[in-house]
């Protein structure tokens, strides 16, 4: 998971959110993570949540051989595409892979660039970078622009010229840059800490300061690429998060904050602010001040329009919520919260791809996305739902200026991930023809079958999950189920190839003969605010394991599960869901609790975000509420003694999202009242997300023999 409470933080190279490395988009209050699962739900009128419930389809599957098998090391050593830009002409996309590879600890990345006609690739920048990210074109087309982390140099703004290869640092700043932008063909604006703050100590002290405030604030600066000549153009005394340039390089939009990082959330009341800064007069003014975050931006071509994601939520703090849009009107100086018609709002950490003639963007619906075209007309955008091959599981968008061109990802929780390109007719996206060749391990392997099931859980409410097939699947038989659950809580399993598989290996688990479920719980991303809020206040548990516990009672009544060969796994709020399982259901023959426990003391004082997380989905801080945190049915380490399954947990050691001492908290409760062998992995100097290699090998390795040992 990614996570508030428990979620990946990122994808594998996807880095830890807390990663400096890479400017981000500001879903800042938000380090939940992400991945795919889930559901059936009728598309009407704007997309709400009907009872129409869709059992599995029981298709048979077949045997397959020992060299159709995926293996820990093809997980292991999955490619991925962390980002891409459209070139200004729509002639070429430039793009970053990433993985891991045999005797490196950490991700390599590389950046290459594809010609959208013939789907001819050059490779511009390889292993000389630790991280590449934030790709932007030069407005005429003629150089990309990065932020590359080296050793000798940092964090920095590096460009090459997609013609002859030839690569260069544009910035040398000694705290290195935390985002930038173009400026015209011949600068480039960045932000970075500015002024030195008194050392109170020598090199060698490594104590650690806990503050809530910006204590050095972090400014707009402009820097001419013909000469080096640096001027600072802002003079803010706090934070600034994130820039936009428009394209015509005549305004800046700026996110900042006078939290001392962006993670405010752990106490949410210090407020994200939104700026549009005018180059030429050197003024800024503030923009959205009724929005409490925004999540993503993008100019329109004309740079007449930004276009900024809202996290629409009710509540006080922001952990339930939607993805709304609004739009600024750089002439005017207007601000309109615009109709999307669709009441589930855009997906999750998305941002639209502006066209001459309106938008592109995908809508949240489940386990299946839709795609969309938005046209400007006098009224204001019609909506289109679009039709394409691919139409349900595409996942990331970009399009060229005239609309005419879209670069996509596409894949299935059957069908590992590739990058598209395809041509846009009308309201349909045609001839698509993959611009990737990700991960030729996967040749030859055999991939689960997989679909997305509904059924009816808590509150009467349909439930979607993703159902994936043992690899030999008989209709006549009955196989052991292990749950997958998914962190968050805000979270969205969809019908999409997993890009963390060294923390959700259904591959080989189905491959061993087991059902896998992944089931998008109340409180999940997808289905409306109504059914992501309804977990708050008291409801984290209650409500999630209904749901859960319906899904395997449907499973069962169908004849697919054998009940008493039942197993669960998680990271995360997965983690946290799967020990209140083992706590009150002893049916459940194995565990497997990754980043989370089940105690909450320790986690409203330490997890970055425990005091407003506590607060919104425990309903009180234990202060107010002791006895809140003691009873069984909100804190489940209390019931340790009920514990007979056999758990194996793992934490990073440094992971502030998931506090290690809930986890250590857990595991003694386990260890000295269950009746059940326990064990616990610390991964040294790991983050909520492990980043090293040999760490991912062993929590798989280890995990797989406790499963052989319990379950299989």
């Amino acid at each position: 998971m990614v996570m508030s409470i428990g979620g990946p933080a990122s994808k594998p190279p996807e880095r830890d959110s807390g990663s400096k490395h890479r400017p981000k988009s500001i879903a800042l209050f938000i380090a939940f993570a992400l991945v795919s699962l889930l559901t059936i739900i009728c598309l009407v009128g704007c997309g709400s949540l009907n009872l129409q419930l869709k059992d599995p389809s029981k298709k048979p599957g077949r045997e397959i051989g020992e060299s159709q098998k995926i293996s820990i090391d093809d997980l292991l050593y999955m490619e991925s595409v962390t980002e891409q830009a459209v070139s200004p002409d729509g002639a070429s996309v430039a793009w970053v892979k990433a993985g891991y590879v045999e005797g490196k600890e950490s991700p390599l990345f590389a950046l290459s660039v594809t010609n959208a006609d013939d789907i001819s690739t050059k490779q511009l920048a390889g292993s000389q970078f630790m991280s590449i990210s934030g790709l932007k074109w030069s407005p005429r087309g003629t150089a990309i622009a990065f932020i590359g982390v080296t050793t000798a140099s940092g964090v920095q703004v590096w460009s090459v010229t997609p013609e002859s290869g030839a690569m260069k640092q544009l910035t040398n700043v000694p705290g290195g840059v935390n985002d930038f932008g173009w400026a015209g063909t011949e600068a480039i604006l960045y932000i970075t800490t500015d002024g030195n703050a008194e050392k109170a100590s020598s090199k060698e002290d490594d104590t650690i300061r806990v503050t809530q405030y910006c204590e050095t604030p972090v400014r707009l600066f402009r820097l001419e690429l013909s000469n080096g000549r640096t001027e600072r153009l802002t003079k803010n005394d706090d934070n600034t998060l994130a820039l936009s340039v428009s394209p015509d390089g005549k305004h800046v939009f700026l996110c900042r904050t006078k939290a001392a990082s962006s993670k405010s959330q752990y106490y949410q009341d210090i407020p994200f602010r939104y700026f549009i800064y005018e180059i030429d007069r050197r003024e800024e003014k503030q923009i959205f001040s009724g929005i409490k975050a925004v999540e993503n931006w993008a100019w329109s071509p004309d740079s007449k329009t930004l276009f900024a994601t809202e996290a629409f939520t009710e509540d006080k703090f922001i952990f339930a919520y939607v993805d709304h849009l609004w739009t600024y009107d750089a002439l005017s100086g207007d601000e309109k919260n615009m109709d999307l018609g669709w009441e589930r709002g855009l997906t999750q950490m998305s941002k639209v791809s502006p066209t001459d003639k309106g938008f592109l963007a995908i809508l949240e619906d489940g386990c299946h996305p839709k795609l969309a075209r938005y046209v400007k007309n006098e009224n204001g955008y019609e909506r289109r739902i679009m039709e394409a091959d691919h139409q349900g599981n595409i996942f990331s968008i970009e399009t060229t200026p005239d609309g005419k061109t879209v670069f996509y990802q596409h894949s299935t929780a059957s069908k590992p991930t590739q990058w598209y390109v395809a041509s846009v007719d009308g309201d349909s996206i045609k001839g698509p023809k993959p611009y990737t060749d990700l991960n030729p391990q996967y040749k030859g392997k055999a991939f689960p079958g997989a679909e997305a099931i509904t059924w009816e859980g808590a509150l009467g409410e349909a439930v979607e999950g993703m159902l994936y097939y043992p690899a030999d699947y008989d209709p006549e038989k009955k196989y052991p189920l292990m749950l997958n659950l998914h962190g968050g809580p805000l979270d969205c399993i969809r019908d999409r190839w997993t890009l963390l598989g060294w923390m959700m290996p259904y591959h080989i688990i189905t491959q061993k003969g087991a059902f896998v479920l992944d089931p998008n719980y109340h409180g999940s991303y997808g289905y409306g605010l109504k059914f992501s809020r309804s977990i708050r206040a008291g409801k984290m548990y209650e409500y999630p394991i209904e749901d859960i516990e319906k899904a395997v009672a449907r499973l069962v009544e169908l004849g697919l599960v054998d009940e008493n060969r039942l197993g669960t796994m998680g990271w995360s709020q997965g983690s946290i869901l799967s020990n209140a399982l083992i706590a009150h259901d002893q049916r459940f023959k194995v565990a497997s609790c990754g980043a989370g426990g089940a105690e909450w003391v320790s986690y409203w004082g330490k997890s970055y975000v425990g005091y407003s997380l506590c607060e919104y989905y425990l309903g009180a801080s234990p202060i107010e509420n002791p006895d809140l945190y003691k009873n069984p049915e909100k804190a489940p380490f209390y019931d340790a003694k009920k514990v007979v399954t056999p758990v194996i947990m793992f934490i990073g050691s440094e992971d502030i999202n998931v506090p290690p001492s809930q986890v250590w908290i857990t595991y003694r409760g386990i260890q000295k009242y269950g009746s059940a062998p326990v064990e616990l992995y610390v991964f040294p100097g790991e983050p909520h997300v492990l980043q090293k290699l040999s760490h991912q090998r062993r929590k798989m390795i280890e995990e797989q023999k406790w499963f052989d040992k319990y379950f299989f």
